[in-house]
């Protein structure tokens, strides 16, 4: 290996990633609906696929599944922060704490474990930007912005760059498409390569769960 490529790599792996997009414009990429590229296509019809985007390094990742379900069952579990460490299974590191629960948002606070790296920390605003269709948005919170909340701070790598949405589009047959989107900068020294598997895994583990927290809450209301 010579000089030159060494020196190119070890300055990428030490290079934190920043991000030159704002939440708004994040969003917008987010929804766009070209450009996304088929990652993988699993047996119980799950879709994933990710996507570039302008002004972050991290690439955003959507997970869809046409499905049987209760739109509203569905994004009452997504705005169910303090029952996350409940039904959550596949983030067994993760602890949230419900900051604020008004009219026209939620805010929430998060602490995730992550093997072999620093712990990551980061506080959301989570909201329905459209009241005509069943979408659920949130955005990071910047740290500086915290001041007045009751925060457990812990220690870790604070995250203040990302923004998420789920969606669920009734289909003629009845049935809803439903997605949920995300692009999110875990920030530290990561490679963009494990960022984006991080980021890939946690989206598809997420989604299963909130899907299958959904059907035992309609099973359960139904009798």
């Amino acid at each position: 290996m010579n000089l030159i490529f060494k020196i190119a790599l070890i300055a990428r792996l030490v290079m934190p990633m920043t991000s030159l997009a704002s939440p708004a414009v994040l969003s917008d990429q987010l929804y766009d609906t070209e450009n996304w590229n088929l990652v993988e296509s699993t047996d119980d019809g799950i879709s994933i696929s990710e996507k570039e985007i302008d002004g972050i390094a991290v690439k955003a990742v959507k997970v869809s599944q046409t499905i049987n379900i209760d739109p509203a069952t569905l994004a009452e579990v997504i705005e169910d922060i303090a029952n996350y460490g409940r039904f959550l299974s596949s983030a067994p590191g993760m602890e949230a704490t419900l900051l604020k629960n008004s009219s026209d948002h939620i805010i929430g606070y998060q602490y995730v474990e992550v093997p072999l790296i620093s712990d990551r920390v980061y506080a959301f605003k989570m909201f329905r930007p459209d009241t005509a269709e069943t979408r659920v948005d949130w955005e990071l919170i910047p740290q500086k912005n915290l001041d007045g909340y009751a925060i457990n701070e812990r220690s870790g790598v604070y995250i203040d760059v990302g923004v998420g949405s789920w969606s669920m589009d009734k289909r003629p047959d009845g049935q809803y498409d439903v997605s949920y989107r995300l692009v999110m900068d875990p920030g530290g020294w990561l490679p963009d390569s494990v960022s984006d598997y991080f980021n890939r895994v946690s989206v598809v583990g997420i989604f299963k769960d909130a899907i299958f927290e959904t059907e035992r809450r309609s099973v359960q209301e139904n009798g």
